[in-house]
């Protein structure tokens, strides 16, 4: 599908007041916010953003071949018609839905969001609504897919452009509902501003971004704008548990509902117990019950489940899909990953990278290894260090072997990091320090034994590392299997 082209007049109709038919009249072949994305005959926006300021790329813009811009100041005289608002970011969410033809409106819209289990939770979801019938598309921290289509994620909630884009193509492919990973940034930046949800799902809350956000008040908050991005016959679904759910529930428009595995909760969790390969449990609430299985490794994903088939019954879909969408879920990339090694042990890679993440792997992981837990981790340069030493203590509290090693460094020298991380750890007899990645990684499966678990955790699903302003390509699990001789170069 080709975008539509529109004129500057059917573009700002109702949205932005243009003086004289000449101006109304240009056509824009696109919209960009980004001045290295301009093409010709774009209409380009200047957006003031967290390290840089559209307006400074002006000219750039133009000699691309924009054919208008939107700015906040006066910015002296342009080649091209100038168009002045009081917010660019604002603007720009209603000129991307409009542009693109409302797309979002013939959409069933579902926002998940929490510091840990986005991921799942969306997967779960869109498992479920395929079993229902719908034909479904996901936007999320590992990939942006729907029919044949998969793009590996460059957010883990698309700028306002790019999901307007991403709906329109949706839309064109029979798509009719869309699950969505929605992040704090996205909120706090506005990148969902505009949308309207049927259904919003709190995950739980703990300290991360503190880089971004000044407490976890302010975090929880930032969380809460989503409830408030439901439509009037929306559902929000809220764990109970979390103390931070209240702010949710606080803030949600429409019907809210709460989960958890401690009453009083509107669906409560009982009789969690293994079953081979499969966790079975019953949700009980609202005069309804639900048996379900699931096949992800980890207690906490029986909390995920359940977020996943309470906004499946809140929504009214048949009992039956949402059990067999949550038992067909039975690897989410990245999350609670396993394999065998070949030599006796397990390997997990998950992506835990805040303290309550580290902390729920490796405890599920002790339930289910007779031998000895060997952790490799690290902490992202350039972010909150507040949870590096928390880390370190959780990993040595939880584990046998500690392997402290770089996950992205970016700006920040890795022993800095590391030197962080090891202030939270009073005994050093079972650490090992080893700055590169790749060899810790080595020198954890070398190490490990029969009936041991190896954990590689904080990357996940990702296949590069961010050293400096360099992304070099890697992948803890290609990484291992390559070691164990499953494939390609160690």
């Amino acid at each position: 599908m080709n975008p539509p082209v529109m004129t500057l007049g059917v573009l700002c109709q109702g949205i932005v007041p243009l003086s004289g038919d000449a101006l109304k009249g240009v056509s824009i072949t696109g919209i960009a916010s980004d001045s290295r994305r301009v093409e010709p005959g774009n209409l380009f926006v200047a957006v003031p953003g967290q390290t840089v300021d559209g307006h400074a790329f002006l000219e750039e813009a133009v000699r691309r071949g924009a054919g208008a811009v939107v700015v906040e100041r006066e910015m002296g005289e342009t080649a091209v018609p100038v168009i002045r608002v009081e917010r660019t970011r604002k603007v720009l969410s209603f000129f991307a839905r409009r542009y693109f033809e409302n797309a979002s409106d013939n959409l069933l819209l579902v926002g998940v969001t929490g510091t840990n289990g986005k991921t799942t939770v969306a997967f779960l979801i869109e498992s479920i609504l395929g079993y229902s019938g719908l034909e479904t598309g996901l936007l999320g921290t590992v990939s942006y897919r729907w029919k044949n289509h998969d793009e590996s994620a460059k957010l883990t909630t698309p700028d306002i452009l790019d999901i307007h884009r991403l709906f329109w193509q949706m839309q064109g492919d029979g798509v009719r509902a869309v699950v969505m990973e929605v992040s704090s940034h996205a909120l706090a930046l506005d990148r969902v501003l505009g949308l309207e949800f049927e259904g919003a799902v709190f995950t739980n809350l703990s300290r991360d971004h503190f880089d971004f956000h000044p407490s976890l008040q302010d975090y929880a908050e930032t969380k809460a704008k989503l409830f408030r991005m439901l439509k009037p016959e929306g559902v929000g679904v809220v764990n109970g548990d979390d103390p931070a759910g209240e702010v949710m529930f606080r803030a949600a428009r429409g019907k809210k509902v709460t989960y958890g595995e401690r009453k009083p909760v509107d669906y409560c969790i009982e009789g969690v117990e293994e079953a081979g390969d499969e966790t079975r449990f019953m949700v009980r609430g609202r005069e309804r019950k639900l048996l379900l299985a699931i096949r992800l490794w980890g207690r906490f994903n029986v909390m995920n489940a359940t977020a996943a088939a309470v906004l499946g019954l809140e929504l009214g879909l048949d009992e039956r899909a949402i059990r067999e969408g949550i038992r067909a879920v039975d690897r989410v990339r990245g999350r609670m990953e396993g394999f065998d090694s070949g030599r006796g042990f397990r390997v997990v890679v998950d992506y835990a990278h805040t303290p309550d993440a580290l902390q729920n792997v490796l405890q599920a992981v002790r339930e289910f290894t007779s031998g000895r837990v060997l952790v490799v981790f690290g902490c992202g340069g350039d972010r909150d260090r507040g949870k590096r030493p928390e880390m370190g203590k959780i990993a040595a509290s939880l584990t046998d072997v500690v392997f402290v090693t770089s996950d992205n460094p970016r700006s920040e020298d890795p022993e800095t990091i590391l030197a962080d991380i090891l202030t939270g750890i009073e005994r050093r007899e079972k650490v090992e320090k080893v700055a590169d990645r790749k060899e810790a990684i080595h020198r954890a499966l070398d190490t490990a034994r029969e009936g041991d678990t190896v954990v590689i955790a904080g990357k996940g699903h990702e296949t590069y590392q961010q050293v400096g302003s360099e992304r070099i390509p890697f992948d803890d699990r290609a990484v291992a299997e390559a070691h164990l001789g499953f494939s390609g170069e160690g």
